[in-house]
């Protein structure tokens, strides 16, 4: 009797760890692969479904988003471990294999799974930038933390005065943030007085602080297709003061 209750607590601490390492991996360590599967879908669709939704909030309430999609995942872990702790039985963490089973769903799950779902949102929904710069000042100050919405030009173009997240012309490997001055059709006038119109499918940016920015005064015209997504929020801010809690949930405009 006293051995069952050794087992029946080994039993537990595998199940709760595993479902502590992945949500579903320790029903799996139970015998429920379904119930386990589904613990894991369910977390996946979550974060993805949360990214959808948080585009759609307005600018100021954009910081929600991400906390909201970080709280139910938290409800969902925690429900996953009180049931892989309450349905373990004796000798379940046995039933499909060895340590080697377990590390490779880990790997498949959280990894690559997790990793691409992660990514996939980051792509194609919302990112966080860091802004080094002092070049969009004061709209946007270096040492801002911005979300970037990834979709907003999927639904509609860019309009001026919106401000942008673009790919560096002379360096791809670089983002860049400035303010729409001038979109296609619109006539320009350059340094020297002349006037150029903005060809068809770019734009003309130019940075707030403009003695300070490297913008299209520079490198000429951004593809539209370069343009990767309208800074929304600001949520978080730190400088050579510390953190600048009044800038935190500020839209960025």
């Amino acid at each position: 009797m006293n051995q069952d209750k050794v087992d029946a607590r080994k039993s537990r601490r595998m199940a709760v760890l595993l479902a502590f390492a992945l949500p579903g991996l320790g029903q799996i360590c139970n015998g429920e692969f379904l119930k386990g599967t589904s613990f894991f879908v369910i977390m996946q669709a979550l974060i993805l479904i949360g990214y959808q939704c948080t585009v759609l909030l307005p600018d100021r309430m954009l910081i929600f988003g991400p906390f909201f999609i970080m709280l139910a995942a938290i409800v969902l872990y925690v429900v996953a471990i009180l049931d892989a702790y309450r349905y373990a039985p004796v000798g379940a963490s046995t039933r499909f294999g060895g340590w080697y089973f377990y590390l490779a769903a880990w790997l498949v799950g959280y990894v690559i799974v997790g990793g691409a779902v992660f990514d996939f949102g980051k792509t194609n929904y919302l990112q966080a930038f860091k802004i080094p710069t002092r070049s969009m000042e004061p709209a946007v100050m270096s040492g801002d933390w911005i979300l970037a919405d990834k979709t907003a030009y999927r639904r509609m173009g860019p309009k001026k005065s919106d401000i942008v997240i673009f790919v560096y012309p002379d360096d791809r490997s670089k983002m860049f943030i400035k303010r729409v001055e001038a979109l296609p059709g619109d006539t320009i006038t350059l340094a020297d007085g002349t006037k150029q119109e903005v060809p068809h499918g770019f734009v003309y940016v130019i940075g707030d602080s403009r003695e300070n920015s490297l913008d299209s005064r520079h490198f000429g015209f951004v593809p539209l297709r370069d343009v990767v997504g309208k800074a929304r929020q600001v949520y978080f801010s730190y400088g050579s003061d510390g953190i600048r809690w009044n800038r935190i949930g500020a839209p960025v405009s």
